[in-house]
C-alpha cells in the first residue's frame, strides 16, 4: 500500500489527537485581529456621539402673537395689526359693527356704496361699452345685480334667523364687557338689513347714473 501523502497524515494527525490538546483559536478579521477588538463596546459607542442639551435662555422673550386675553380657546389671536388703535378704530367705524346705529340705515349705507361702485365696472367693461347706450346698459346691469344680491340676503336671513328668537350675537365683548345683543342678527333686524340694501343700492346706481349721463360732467371715464 502506497505511502500517505504528507497533508493526509496532517489531517489524520489533528483529528486522532484529544479534543483538549487542540487549541480554540477565535475568529479572526480582515486585520487579521479578533473580532472583539474590532467592534467598539457598547460605552464606547455611547461615549462615542456628543451629547446636546438645551439651556433655557436667561432673558424672557415676548411674543408678538398670542392668543386674544390669554385665552386660546376664544380662537382669535391679538397681533400688532389686528390690535393696534388704528385698525381697531377702523373695524368698529365700520357699518356692520356699529351695533348703536339700526339695521335698516346700516344697510342702506352698505347699498349705497354697491350700487355706486358697480355702476362704472359695468359701463367700461361690459357687452355694450362700444355702444351709445353703454351708460344706461352699465346701470341696469348694476341694479339687477342690487337685486340679486337682495334676494341672496333675504335666502340667508330665512335660513339663518327665526322669528321670535332672541339675538345670537354675544353679549360679552372680548375683554369681557356687558354689551346689548347686535339686533342685526335677528329675523326682523336682518330683513331691515336687506330692505335698506336694496333701497341703497338702488340709490347708488341712479345717483351714480345722474352724475355720469344727466348732469353730464367731464369726467375722464365716462
Amino acid at each position: 500500500m502506497a505511502a500517505a501523502s504528507p497533508m493526509a497524515s496532517h489531517l489524520r494527525s489533528s483529528f486522532t489527537s484529544p479534543i483538549t490538546s487542540r487549541a480554540l483559536v477565535s475568529p479572526k478579521g480582515l486585520s487579521a485581529s479578533p473580532l472583539r477588538r474590532i467592534l467598539p463596546s457598547r460605552t464606547t459607542r455611547q461615549s462615542s456621539f456628543p451629547i446636546i442639551k438645551a439651556v433655557q435662555s436667561e432673558k424672557p422673550t415676548y411674543q408678538v402673537i398670542q392668543p386674544i386675553n390669554g385665552d386660546p380657546f376664544i380662537g382669535s389671536l391679538e397681533t400688532p395689526v389686528t390690535s393696534s388703535p388704528l385698525i381697531a378704530w377702523y373695524l368698529s367705524n365700520l357699518p356692520a359693527y356699529r351695533t348703536a346705529v339700526s339695521p335698516l340705515l346700516r344697510g342702506i349705507e352698505v347699498g349705497l356704496a354697491h350700487g355706486f361702485l358697480l355702476v362704472g365696472p359695468f359701463v367700461k367693461a361690459g357687452p355694450l361699452r362700444n355702444t351709445p347706450v353703454a351708460g344706461g346698459a352699465g346701470s341696469l346691469a348694476a341694479a339687477g345685480l342690487v337685486f340679486i344680491l337682495s334676494i341672496c340676503l333675504t335666502m340667508y336671513g330665512i335660513a339663518s334667523f327665526k322669528e321670535g328668537e332672541p339675538s345670537t350675537a354675544p353679549s360679552l365683548t372680548l375683554t369681557g364687557r356687558k354689551k346689548e345683543p347686535d339686533q342685526l342678527q335677528t329675523a326682523d333686524g336682518w330683513a331691515s338689513f336687506t330692505g335698506g340694501f336694496f333701497f341703497g343700492g338702488i340709490s347708488g346706481v341712479i345717483w351714480a347714473y345722474f352724475l355720469l349721463y344727466v348732469l353730464n360732467l367731464p369726467y375722464y371715464f365716462k
